[in-house]
C-alpha cells in the first residue's frame, strides 16, 4: 500500500505576507534555507515564529555542548522512526565531533560502545525515557550531579523539542534528505 503525500514545500511567492516574514526570518540564518519541519508550520504563523524562536534555545543556548545535543537529537529521531530529522542531525554530529560508529549504533537501535562518558549519560537519559516512560532516579541524580539541574531541564526540552519536530515529519511523511 503507497502512502498518500503529505509533505510539500512551501513556494514563498505564494505565502500570505505573515508567513513570508517568518518564512524569511527562519531561513535568513540558514542562507534561505528553510528545513522542511518549518514548511509544514508556516502554514499557521503563530507556531512557526513559537517553534523557531524554542528550537534557537534548544539548539545552541542549552549548557549541553553540540556533540551532546547532536547525541541527543539522534536518540530522539531514532525513537520517533523520524529519517528526515536523523539525516539531517546525522551530518550535524558529525560536524560536532559524534564518531560515526556512535551515529550508526543509534540509526540500529543500539547503545554505542561510548568512549566518552558524558555522550553515555545524555544517550541513557533520552533512552531510558523513551524506552520506559521514565528516568530511573540514579540516572537522574547522575545527570544533575554532572551537568547540573539547569542543564537537566534543557536537556528534558531538547528532547520534547525535538520530539515535536519528528511527529510533525512522521505525520506529514517527509521524505529522508537527499
Amino acid at each position: 500500500m503507497t502512502e498518500k503525500p503529505r509533505y510539500r514545500e512551501l513556494d514563498r511567492a505564494e505565502l500570505d505576507a505573515e508567513q513570508r516574514r517568518i518564512f524569511d526570518d527562519i531561513g535568513r540564518p540558514r542562507a534561505g534555507q528553510v528545513p522542511a519541519p518549518f514548511h509544514i508550520y508556516v502554514e499557521s504563523p503563530e507556531l512557526a515564529e513559537t517553534a523557531q524562536a524554542v528550537g534557537a534555545f534548544c539548539r545552541y543556548r542549552t549548557g549541553l555542548p553540540p556533540r551532546l545535543s547532536e547525541t541527543v537529537i539522534l536518540v530522539t529521531a531514532a525513537h520517533w522512526n523520524a529519517p528526515y530529522e536523523f539525516g539531517v542531525h546525522a551530518g550535524e554530529a558529525r560536524r560536532a565531533g559524534v564518531p560515526e560508529a556512535e551515529i550508526e549504533a543509534i540509526a540500529a537501535g543500539r547503545r554505542p560502545d561510548f568512549s566518552d562518558p558524558d555522550a553515555a549519560l545524555v544517550h541513557d537519559f533520552a533512552a531510558a525515557f523513551y524506552r520506559e516512560r521514565e528516568v530511573p532516579d540514579a540516572l537522574f541524580d547522575a545527570a544533575c550531579a554532572r551537568f547540573g539541574r539547569r542543564t537537566v531541564i534543557e536537556l528534558t526540552g531538547l528532547m520534547g523539542y525535538y520530539s515535536m519536530l519528528a511527529i510533525a515529519l512522521r505525520i506529514f511523511r517527509v521524505p529522508p534528505p537527499a
